[in-house]
């Protein structure tokens, strides 16, 4: 990793230019000497948003809520672009965080200690914080003590990350509350414009960071630190967090570029080889999240182009049919398993929602939140649960959803009366809660995280809690449960007797709702460091560990700048030829937070499993 310095924001777009292999001199025909506070603010906060999407974007194909129509290893998009790495693959969020945030915040926060704007410097370790959590829970091991002092840092362990990081979460939270920070006469007076988030309010800022508190501390379950204790304190810490919350928000105005949503339709990338533009309109719901989780009508002419979850039709919606009068099925794709010569894009629902524009985050002029109300509150009923308080988990979760549903426009008025069939009325909203969340008695964690890994859509924590669970399914062996919780341990991602009789409602719901599925790993996956035996044997059935625990750090810059550290922490392997080779059996490594420390998960085979 080069030593990095500041590059100019251009002017308008807010965001950060960068080249190939940066200098180490902070000078070049292009970059000035010196810059300021209120310059570099505005990239801060861009670029926080901007991390947000690109873990997203990775995520939601690795968690398989979406697929793309190609099978083929090197020409299907989350293939090549989740699961191969077999070439040089440069992640998007690897250099947005040592790169755009890092070199930009570090230099702003220089400034900030010299002019004592210390409301900035707060802002902008607060923001530090969120992206160190999701840059190591997304590539384990880093760069962090001894980053930008040399060209070939050293990587700090992931343990030594997270103790850093509940160490800085600690010591911000103080500092909010110290009026020789928050109240000093130095302090920047921050705009809208320097400032698109909370406009330089350090309150909405300190409950953000209370909130990265209860995230990072949700990091012990189910896992790591399972315990009462750790349980009521991610409670408290939810709790107070939501007392004075206001969302975190980026909210882009439109425009060009750079001014539109990453998740819109204009897709707007930044350099181009930066970045990676979002390809919702080539991509593919799958059969886990469009039928099994969100329950896609699968029967019944005049039902087609509906589900169980009131929210499928607004996170995607069904296109015309070729005679273009009835809507088409929700149909869906296993992930990785592509299409048939004949079907094109346009038979499958547009995550676009074009016509609707009922998602929030899928338009030009949407937003990307750092962190939203119903995460919180899933953190808290997470915690609940492993508390032993089932009757509390359920309750938070159904609140929770409900809010999620809020922001797709979904309330319970509104669906009272929403016939999806001709000559019956039922009411949709309740029919959802009285099917996917029956009651106390009958909740699970599964149902508490399904519910939650439909909330994170387009969301950064969506394929972390999935890792977190450790793709908890039949397939694997791993499962989950309370000792209070009165049921056998459950597979979290598995979707098995939502509902099993006729309703009094709505006589095909045992039809059209009796999903039977089973998390499994994505179809053609690369033999050559998915299977067994670990020797690259061909042929060989596909390992238990076959799940992506993590990605690779950028094989570019690392390659070229640290590869006797990447060597070290065992990125490398023999040939028959002796040479050297990058060995991707490391993206098989589970996080520090998802080894079973606590006793709480199930595994069929714990040698291999938790290996």
């Amino acid at each position: 990793m080069k030593k990095l310095f500041i590059i100019p924001a251009l002017l308008g777009a807010m965001f950060l230019t960068s080249c190939e292999d940066f200098l180490d001199v902070n000078y070049t025909k292009d970059s000035p000497i010196t810059t300021s506070v209120d310059q570099v603010l505005p990239v801060a906060t861009f670029y926080a948003s901007q991390i947000c999407y690109d873990h997203a974007e990775y995520g939601v194909y690795m968690c398989q809520a979406l697929t793309t129509m190609g099978k083929s290893q090197t020409g299907s998009y989350p293939y090549s672009q989740g699961w191969e790495f077999l070439g040089v693959n440069r992640h998007p969020m690897w250099r947005r965080h040592f790169y755009d945030l890092g070199a930009n915040i570090q230099k702003m926060n220089e400034i900030a200690t010299e002019k004592g704007n210390y409301n900035a410097l707060l802002i902008g370790r607060t923001i530090m914080l969120m992206s160190t959590m999701m840059t190591t829970d997304a590539f384990g091991d880093m760069p962090r003590s001894q980053v930008y002092q040399s060209s070939s840092p050293k990587y700090d362990t992931q343990k030594e990350v997270y103790d850093w990081m509940f160490q800085e979460v600690d010591e911000l939270l103080e500092l909010y509350q110290d009026p020789a920070w928050t109240k000093a006469t130095s302090n920047l007076i921050i705009s809208e414009k320097m400032d698109r988030i909370f406009a330089g309010d350090l309150s909405k800022w300190e409950a953000f960071c209370k909130g990265l508190k209860a995230r990072l501390w949700l990091r012990k379950l189910p896992n790591w630190e399972n315990n009462p204790a750790v349980c009521q304190e991610i409670i408290n810490l939810a709790n107070d967090a939501l007392a004075n919350w206001t969302e975190p928000r980026y909210n882009y105005p439109g425009g060009v570029t750079e001014s539109n949503c990453p998740w819109g339709p204009l897709k707007p990338i930044i350099n181009s080889w930066e970045s990676r533009a979002n390809r919702l309109d080539q991509s593919i719901p799958t059969t886990f999240f469009a039928k099994a989780i969100l329950g896609a009508y699968a029967v019944f002419q005049d039902t087609r182009g509906h589900a169980l979850d009131p929210r499928a039709t607004k996170i995607m919606e069904a296109r015309l049919s070729q005679d273009g009068v009835a809507n088409i099925p929700l149909r869906h794709l296993e992930s990785n398993y592509g299409t048939g010569t004949k079907d094109v894009i346009t038979d499958f629902p547009d995550l676009l929602t074009i016509t609707t524009r009922t998602n929030p985050y899928t338009s030009n002029t949407g937003y990307i939140p750092l962190m939203t109300t119903e995460e919180l509150m899933f953190i808290k009923a997470e915690a609940q649960y492993w508390a032993g308080d089932i009757s509390g988990a359920y309750n938070t979760t159904v609140e929770a959803t409900k809010e999620n549903m809020k922001r797709y426009g979904i309330n319970e008025l509104a669906l009272k009366d929403d016939p999806e069939k001709a000559g019956d009325s039922f009411d949709q909203y309740h029919r959802f809660f009285n099917i996917k969340l029956p009651g106390a008695s009958k909740f699970t964690i599964a149902d508490l995280m399904q519910q939650k890994y439909v909330a994170m859509y387009l969301l950064p924590e969506q394929w972390t809690d999935m890792r977190r669970y450790n793709y908890s399914s039949s397939e694997n062996g791993i499962s989950y449960v309370h000792p209070s919780a009165g049921h056998a341990p459950v597979y979290v991602y598995d979707v098995k007797n939502v509902h099993t009789g006729a309703s009094q409602i709505f006589k095909n719901d045992s039809v059209n709702f009796k999903a039977e599925y089973v998390l499994r790993r994505p179809y053609n996956l690369y033999e050559a460091y998915w299977c067994q035996p670990d020797d690259y044997g061909k042929n060989a059935p596909l390992s238990p560990n076959a799940w992506v625990a993590r990605l690779n750090a950028d094989t570019e810059t690392e390659t070229k700048y640290n590869k006797k550290e990447l060597d070290r922490m065992g990125y490398y392997t023999t040939n028959a030829a002796g040479e050297k080779i990058l060995d991707y059996r490391i993206l098989k490594k589970r996080m520090i937070w998802a080894h079973n420390t606590s006793g709480k998960a199930i595994s069929a085979d714990p040698d291999i499993a938790w290996k």
